[in-house]
Formats: structure tokens, C-alpha cells, sequence
């Protein structure tokens, strides 16, 4: 595996002595990781969490709002990534992208697991997509992603983000937004066409 020179938390990483500067590069490690995941390295997926974990419990705290339930959850995120390293396809998105959906698929399961248990409150708040939990070199797609998402026409936006970080099924939506079903998934979907295109 390419030799990797720790730097601290929180800092940026490097690779062969030299940034992460670029997608492309930071892509093309976090896939051999995925792969040497996949074959049961374990130092590789220690590498794979500390490059990652930020973004994932970033992510689950955004859907939960509960810190313990979020880094439970962000543990389980692991558990699964370690299982399902092998079965990780470079071809058909990029490894942020992958880690991402698990993160957010086990994140909505947990919340809708909690609500029906009634410790977490059904609420319709547009969660705050401006963290930190992002290293630099992972904040450009997200940046870009914000300001799509920020210059939606307001209903896009509220539909978007409650499907995507609260966990909304379409009928919610048109309950919470008070619209037809067919006009929530239209919404959803227009914003989500609107965010594919800028990542482009």
C-alpha cells in the first residue's frame, strides 16, 4: 500500500510527502484503502476512519441532532464499510460519495427507528449544512453543494433537504409542505437535478 505520513488531526493529509491537493489523487487513495479494506487490511481501514470519520459523524450528527446517537451510529457506519469494503466499485462513484450513502441510509434508519420510539422529536427544521466536519480537502464538492442547495427556490430546497437529512418519505413531505405527493417528489427531484448538474 502507498506509504502515508500522518499528520494531526483535524490538519491536512499527505500522501508520498506530498498534499492531497486534488480530487482526483484524494479519490484514487481512499479507493486503494476501500480495496486493501476489502482484503481484510485492517491498518488500511484505520487509515480509511481517520480520513473519514469526521465527514461520517458530521453527517450523522446533521440527520440526528443527538451526539451519543450520532457517534453510535457513525460506529455502525464502520462496521458495515469494513463488511462491504470487497463490494465497493470505484466505477460507479467516488468513494465519498459511498461511504456518504451508508452513512446517511444507517443515519435515517436510526432516526426513524427513534422517532417511533418517541426519544427523537418529528420536526421539520432545515438542518444547518454549515459544519466543519469536513478535512480541506474534502470542503470543495460540499462548498459547491451548498451554494446550489442555498440558491434553490425556497420549497426545492426545504423538500430536498427534509427528504435527504430527515429522513421525510414522500408522503411526510406532502403532509409537512402541504402539497399534492406527485408535487413533494417533484421537488425533491428538481433539486436533486439542480445539485447533480453543478458537480458536473
Amino acid at each position: 500500500m502507498t506509504s502515508v505520513v500522518p499528520m494531526a488531526h483535524g490538519s491536512k493529509e499527505y500522501l508520498d510527502g506530498g498534499a492531497l491537493a486534488d480530487a482526483a489523487q484524494r479519490n484514487a487513495f481512499l479507493n486503494q484503502l476501500l480495496s486493501d479494506c476489502g482484503s481484510g487490511n485492517r491498518a488500511a481501514f484505520r487509515r480509511l476512519y481517520d480520513l473519514t470519520s469526521r465527514f461520517v459523524f458530521g453527517l450523522t450528527t446533521t440527520v440526528l441532532r443527538d451526539r451519543q446517537i450520532a457517534e453510535e451510529v457513525a460506529q455502525e457506519v464502520y462496521v458495515t464499510i469494513w463488511k462491504k469494503a470487497a463490494s465497493y466499485d470505484p466505477t460507479k462513484g467516488n468513494p465519498m460519495a459511498w461511504i456518504g450513502t451508508i452513512a446517511r441510509n444507517r443515519a435515517i434508519d436510526r432516526l426513524r427507528a427513534e422517532r417511533a420510539r418517541g426519544f427523537i422529536d418529528f420536526t421539520d427544521e432545515v438542518p444547518d449544512l454549515a459544519d466543519d466536519s469536513l478535512s480541506a480537502e474534502m470542503a470543495a464538492d460540499a462548498i459547491v453543494v451548498r451554494r446550489v442547495i442555498d440558491g434553490l427556490r425556497p420549497e426545492f430546497r426545504k423538500a430536498l433537504l427534509l427528504s435527504y437529512f430527515n429522513g421525510y418519505t414522500n408522503a411526510e413531505l406532502a403532509e409537512v409542505l402541504d402539497v399534492p405527493i406527485g408535487t413533494a417528489k417533484s421537488w425533491v427531484r428538481r433539486g436533486l437535478a439542480a445539485v447533480k448538474e453543478a458537480l458536473e
